[in-house]
């Protein structure tokens, strides 16, 4: 027992809880779920899924947060300018929308409404791949944070306890009761 808190102690970073200075202490491959830990792997990643840099923003790690949160604004603003693009093209007659005879919408330029509706593609796109990536480096920040705040604090991913039991005994002709104690040690 001395020598796991010996190289427990042994591991804490002093002064700094940031992602950046913790990453070569700890890994998330490393990662045991208890029921001390400070952040939801889960719902970190739900929210850097939905709303990308809101879950590092609420574990601290603001420069990862901003950073997330304005790749998602810039790719947001490059779709919406193609999409104001593409509507600029579309040819109106007495505020209607003009249609060939197919049903299609007529554009001004059908080069300049292409090269839009590819941006907006791109732009979803990069969108889509934005927040898997920050939801993966959520969970992986979460994961590496609560293995540093459990070194912190002291609270482990295992448990003991000691409690009496019963056990059946053979003595070679016939099976017994015998009393006694258990150590049980959870991981």
């Amino acid at each position: 027992m001395a020598l796991v808190c010996i190289t427990v102690s042994a591991q804490r970073i002093s002064g700094s809880s940031s992602y950046k200075d913790l990453k070569d202490y700890y890994s998330a491959k490393n990662y045991v779920k208890t029921s001390s830990d400070p952040y939801s792997v889960f719902w970190t990643g739900f929210e850097s899924l939905v709303t990308p840099g809101v879950g590092h923003l609420l574990m601290k790690e603001t420069g990862r947060g901003w950073a997330f949160i304005g790749g998602e604004v810039a790719i947001s603003m490059v779709g919406q300018i193609a999409a104001n693009s593409l509507m600029a093209q579309v040819q109106l007659k007495d505020g209607e929308i003009v249609k060939d005879e197919n049903g299609a919408i007529v554009f001004a330029d059908v080069n300049k409404a292409k090269s839009a509706v590819g941006i907006m593609l791109g732009a979803a796109f990069l969108d889509a791949a934005l927040r898997v990536w920050c939801c993966i480096d959520g969970v992986k920040v979460a994961k590496v944070k609560n293995q540093y705040y459990r070194d912190l604090y002291g609270k482990h991913a295992f448990n003991t306890s000691v409690y009496p039991s019963v056990n059946m005994v053979s003595d070679g002709s016939k099976v017994v009761p015998a009393a006694g104690m258990t150590f049980a040690l959870n991981f």
